[in-house]
């Protein structure tokens, strides 16, 4: 654009050499409608033209396409108009009159220019592209905390329109944690990276925040690690509590304990461990199944927490086992109403899955830092006194005293004794005689294992074998227990005529081990007794445990000819449509019953029922605990065929045993 025709004409000239294009216009206005029309890259015009002048078009070129270049001619009188061009985004000038050389030299500066803007362009677009691609916010802010970059996932995160942010005060729209604020704060002052956490509450995402500095300003990144916030606090949950109860666990209880240790230490105050353990809680995973045991373990927990205070620690050592940390109690004597409460609710009823069960407990008590001043001793301390618990009845408590500590060495000593004795064989066996209640002919004995005590002596069962069942040593004292009980059986049956068998129990853990069929018919074997002469006695708890996988051992040991009888019956969880798919031969009446069967019209009713059922279901009833002929004819008058108790005979050595066999010619 140029008012002068030789100019004009001149220009058109150079241009042309190295154009395709030239457009020309003799003033502003027609230039901008040319310009309006064709969009050229490059715009060449004088500033002094009549209509409008140089100035005022490359304003209006510059407002409708930023990104036009710009060349002015002008004479060398036009300093402050240059300057005006300057402020306008002119990119460079030339004096006239306008030489080639100088003409050229400014449209390749141009040029250049073009290209690093279009390659900036082309990075701005291939940066942009990514920060929108990426599944976090980012957003940039200026040295005046103005928004001048945001990403669509900023926009999710403030809860607002890109178009609504961009210029916007930074304070404006922030409603993060205010630790997150100082971050940037930091950041933006001391131009230097910073990175924090926070959790923003309007998402219910974890950020990991990273500010880096950026031409005076900051950009900020807001990476989610929600999930990986979600899993180092499973890694976290499970490394100090319980998943079952989700009380601390035994690492996390240490950590209290030892630091309530120290509190004590510093304050002259003193703290509890209360040590709890479920009273026969076996039975109840035996019968009822593991499903059920962890539904009871979590009502447990629960009740510990709500009697206790905010303040208390309640923890899950494992199993069965519970440990309370009690700190800044005024009294000792406290200790006892606390205990009474944990006592009385834990013994409310518990409803589940169509069971009707009350749990108690045993609890050992120690106090610190008079019965110890470490984690370990003070732990010990109160398992001790827990033990001590369980022996007194269990449901109760029980202090920690020193002399206990003899006590639990004695029980090391007998289980050491108990393993060395298994090893040797220390062991023998009694038999008490099952008559017929008609005849009182022996038809069977039952088989009852003594320890022989290198230096106690005879050892009874009750005494051993609850030892034995802690320990697993009960597998192979059983195993040993039902061989020599064959051997014994198929000895009688080579010197006597008389049919006969012989009972052996069964604890749970043998019932269900693995391999407890093949046992079975191994011990058989190398006996060399028929397995009709054997009977297995198991209880009904024993086999309620997992109903579908016991019946299936039961059929097995059937199928092979062996015996099996339910031993005190009456007194267990099984219901009667249960009882009815068991393979079994007898039911045995428990001695509980028994005992009072003539002077207590319940038992007698118990009793009475028990045979009528016995009979619907085509068994055979075994009586125990008979130690009256009162007992006997009632029993005998209801049906009842066998009886086993000391009115016939008590547990005896085999040979006195084989006396009764032999009957009174012998």
């Amino acid at each position: 654009m140029d008012d002068d025709a030789a100019s004009r004409t001149l220009l058109l000239r150079i241009l042309e050499q190295r154009f395709a294009r030239v457009l020309a216009a003799k003033d502003g206005a027609e230039g901008l409608d040319l310009f309006r029309r064709h969009g050229p890259a490059f715009v060449i015009t004088d500033i002094q033209m009549p209509v409008m002048d140089g100035i005022a078009m490359a304003r209006a070129i510059k407002a409708e396409a930023p990104a036009t270049h710009i060349i002015i001619t002008t004479s060398f009188g036009d300093a402050e108009l240059i300057l005006s061009a300057v402020d306008v985004g002119i990119v460079d000038y030339v004096v006239k009159p306008v030489s080639a050389e100088r003409l050229d030299a400014s449209l390749d500066k141009c040029l250049r220019i073009a290209t690093l803007e279009r390659r900036l362009r082309l990075e701005k677009v291939r940066t942009e592209s990514i920060l929108e691609s990426i599944g976090d916010a980012f957003f940039a802010l200026d040295k005046d905390w103005r928004f001048t970059y945001v990403n669509h996932r900023a926009e999710d995160h403030f809860r607002m329109r890109r178009t609504e942010l961009l210029g916007r005060g930074f304070q404006e729209v922030w409603k993060g944690p205010q630790d997150t604020q100082q971050a940037f704060e930091e950041a933006m002052r001391s131009q230097e990276k910073r990175s924090v956490e926070q959790f923003s509450e309007s998402l219910g995402i974890w950020h990991e925040v990273s500010i880096f500095p950026l031409d005076g300003g900051i950009s900020v990144y807001l990476r989610d690690v929600t999930e990986r916030k979600r899993h180092e606090d499973e890694i976290r949950f499970l490394a100090f509590y319980d998943p079952l109860t989700e009380l601390p666990n035994r690492t996390l209880l240490k950590e209290r304990l030892a630091s309530a240790i120290t509190r004590c230490k510093r304050s002259g105050q003193r703290g509890a461990v209360l040590f709890l353990d479920l009273d026969r809680f076996k039975n109840i995973n035996d019968s009822l199944g593991h499903e059920v045991g962890d539904l009871i373990l979590k009502e447990v927990a629960q009740r510990l927490r709500t009697t206790l205070r905010d303040s208390d620690t309640v923890a899950r050592l494992g199993g069965d086992e519970f440990i309370i940390l009690l700190e800044e109690f005024s009294h000792p004597e406290n200790i006892h109403s606390i205990t009474h409460r944990l006592l009385f609710s834990l013994a409310q009823e518990i409803a589940l899955q169509g069971y009707s069960l009350h749990i108690t407990c045993s609890i050992g008590i120690s106090f610190f830092p008079t019965d110890g001043e470490t984690v370990e001793d003070l732990l010990k301390a109160s398992d001790t006194a827990m033990y001590f618990s369980k022996s007194k009845g269990r449901n109760t408590y029980q202090f920690y005293s020193a002399d206990m500590n003899s006590k639990t060495l004695r029980y090391l000593e007998m289980e050491n004794a108990l393993r060395k004795s298994i090893q040797n064989q220390d062991f023998l066996l009694h038999f008490q005689p099952q008559v017929d209640l008609r005849t009182r002919a022996v038809i069977g004995f039952e088989a009852l294992v003594r320890w022989r005590h290198p230096e106690l002596g005879l050892v009874p069962p009750d005494e051993f074998i609850p030892l034995a069942e802690e320990t697993g040593l009960i597998l192979l004292l059983g195993d040993w227990v039902l061989e020599s009980a064959c051997r014994q059986a198929r000895a009688w049956l080579d010197r006597h005529t008389t049919p006969l068998h012989v009972a052996v129990n069964l604890s749970s853990r043998q019932f269900w081990q693995g391999d407890l069929v093949d046992s079975i018919a191994s011990g058989l074997t190398r006996s060399g007794l028929p397995a009709q002469h054997l009977e297995l006695e198991i209880t009904e708890s024993m086999v309620m445990r997992e109903a579908d996988v016991a019946i299936g051992k039961m059929r097995e040991l059937a199928d092979m000819g062996v015996r099996l009888s339910i031993d005190d019956f009456g007194t267990g969880y099984s219901s009667l449509a249960a009882l009815r798919q068991f393979p079994i031969h007898t039911l045995k009446i428990d001695k509980s019953f028994v005992r009072e069967v003539t002077t207590n019209a319940n038992d007698a009713a118990i009793a009475a029922s028990i045979v009528a059922l016995a009979h619907t279901m085509n068994l055979l009833v075994v009586a125990e605990g008979i130690e009256g002929e009162e007992q006997a004819a009632f029993l005998l008058g209801k049906g009842c065929e066998i009886g086993q108790g000391y009115l016939f005979g008590k547990p005896m050595p085999s040979h006195e045993a084989e006396v009764m066999l032999c009957g009174p010619q012998s």
